[in-house]
C-alpha cells in the first residue's frame, strides 16, 4: 500500500503548465478556428481575384435568310460564320490596386486573429486567477465560521442563560451571514469553472497560474493587433480612393474573330472597346472612399487616445494596489505579532473570545490582501492585453 502511493503521488501533485493548457484552448476555441478559416479563404480570394476576367468566346453565322433558303449557304454572297475572342484588359495600375487591397484585407484578418488570441490569453488567465482566489477567500471563510462556532459552544456552556442567549444570537447571526458568503463563493467558483471550460475547452483541473512580464510600456499600444488593424483599414480606404480615381481611364476589351464565307477568302477582324465614363459616378466613388478614409483615419487616433488612457489608468492601478499590498503585508506582520505576544505566558490572561476575534482579524485582513492581489493581477492582464503584439 505504501508503494501505491509512493507511485500515484506524482499523479496527484501534477499541475498543468498554464502554457500547455492555453495551447490547447486555442487549438480548439470555435472563435479562433472560424476566424483561421476567414484568414485562409482570404489568402485563397487573392489567387481567385487578383487576375483578369476570362476571355470570351464567340460564335455565331450572319445573314440568314428567313424563309425556305434558310438552310442554302451560298446564296448570299454576305454569309459568313465566324469564331472569335474578346478579353478585357485592367488598365492604369488597376489589378495591383485590387491586389494590394485584397492582401490587406487579409492582413486585417489576421491581426483580428491574433487579437482574438491574446483576448483568449487574458480571459484565461484572469479565470485562472479568480478561481485560485475564490477557493482561498472560501477556505478563510470556512475557518472564520468555524472558528464562531468555537465560540458560541464555549459561551453555551460558560455563561448564565441571559448572557448565554444574548452572545448565541450575535454569533449566530455572524455564522449565518458567513454561510451566504460561502454559498455565494460556492456557486461563483462553479460558474468560473463552466467559463473556464468553455472558453479552454477543457475541465478545469490543477493549472499553474500564468506568467507575464509586468514591465509593460506605452509604446506598445501602436504595435497591438487592435491598433494595427485600425491603421489598415485607413490604409485600405485611401487604396479604394485610388482605386475609385483609376476607375476613370477605363479599361480595354480587344476582340478578335475569324470568318469564313463559302467561295470566297477567309478573312480577320479586329476591334476594340471601352467604356465612356461620362456620368461622373467615378467622382462620386472618389469622394466616398476619401471620406472613408478620413473617418477611419479619425477613429485610428481616437482609438490610440483611448488605449493611452486606459493604459496610464490600469498602469497607477497597479502602482497603488502594489502599495497596499504592501500595507497590509506590514499591517499583518503587526497583528501577528501582537497575537503571539498575547498568547504568551507573559500574556496569559487572554480570553477564547479575544483569540478567536485576533485570529479572525488576521484571516480578514487575508481576504483583503486576496482581493487586492487579484485586482492588481486582472489591471495587469488588461496592460498585457492592450500592449502585447504577438502569443507567438
Amino acid at each position: 500500500m505504501k508503494m501505491l502511493k509512493l507511485l500515484l503521488l506524482p499523479l496527484l501533485c501534477f499541475s498543468l503548465e498554464f502554457d500547455e493548457m492555453i495551447e490547447v484552448a486555442l487549438q480548439k476555441s470555435p472563435q479562433v478556428l472560424a476566424k483561421y478559416e476567414k484568414v485562409l479563404a482570404s489568402r485563397h480570394a487573392i489567387d481567385a481575384e487578383v487576375v483578369y476576367k476570362n476571355p470570351i468566346i464567340s460564335i455565331g453565322v450572319n445573314d440568314m435568310p428567313l424563309n425556305d433558303n434558310f438552310f442554302k449557304r451560298d446564296i448570299e454572297s454576305m454569309q459568313t460564320q465566324f469564331i472569335g475572342i474578346s478579353q478585357e484588359f485592367e488598365t492604369f495600375g488597376k489589378l495591383d490596386l485590387k491586389e494590394s487591397m485584397l492582401r490587406v484585407d487579409t492582413l486585417i484578418l489576421e491581426y483580428e486573429l491574433e487579437d482574438l488570441r491574446i483576448e483568449l490569453y487574458k480571459k484565461i488567465a484572469l479565470l485562472v486567477e479568480e478561481i485560485y482566489t475564490k477557493e482561498s477567500i472560501l477556505e478563510i471563510v470556512e475557518q472564520r465560521k468555524a472558528n464562531l462556532r468555537v465560540l458560541l459552544n464555549y459561551y453555551e456552556r460558560s455563561v448564565s442563560l441571559s448572557d448565554s442567549l444574548k452572545v448565541s444570537v450575535e454569533l449566530s447571526r455572524k455564522i449565518f451571514k458567513l454561510e451566504d458568503e460561502s454559498f455565494e463563493l460556492k456557486d461563483e467558483i462553479t460558474s468560473l469553472k463552466h467559463e473556464f471550460k468553455y472558453l479552454s475547452s477543457q475541465e478545469f483541473r490543477d493549472v499553474k497560474r500564468a506568467k507575464i512580464d509586468d514591465d509593460f510600456r506605452d509604446d506598445g499600444l501602436k504595435n497591438s493587433p487592435a491598433a494595427k488593424i485600425l491603421e489598415l483599414r485607413t490604409k485600405r480606404f485611401e487604396l479604394q480612393s485610388t482605386l475609385e480615381q483609376r476607375k476613370k481611364y477605363s479599361n480595354i476589351t480587344l476582340s478578335m474573330s475569324y470568318n469564313n464565307r463559302q467561295n470566297f477568302d477567309d478573312y480577320l477582324s479586329f476591334s476594340t472597346s471601352f467604356a465612356l465614363p461620362i456620368y461622373g459616378a467615378e467622382d462620386a466613388k472618389v469622394k466616398v472612399a476619401k471620406a472613408g478614409a478620413s473617418e477611419a483615419l479619425q477613429k485610428q487616433s481616437d482609438f490610440h487616445k483611448s488605449r493611452v488612457s486606459l493604459f496610464h489608468k490600469n498602469k497607477k492601478r497597479v502602482e497603488y494596489l502594489k502599495k497596499r499590498l504592501m500595507s497590509l503585508e506590514d499591517l499583518q506582520q503587526r497583528y501577528t505579532e501582537l497575537e503571539a505576544y498575547e498568547n504568551s505566558s507573559i500574556a496569559s490572561s487572554i480570553t477564547l473570545e479575544k483569540k478567536i476575534e485576533n485570529e479572525n482579524l488576521l484571516l480578514e485582513l487575508k481576504v483583503q490582501k486576496l482581493r487586492y492581489f487579484l485586482d492588481k493581477k486582472r489591471a495587469e492582464f488588461e496592460l498585457y492585453y492592450i500592449t502585447k503584439e504577438s502569443l507567438s
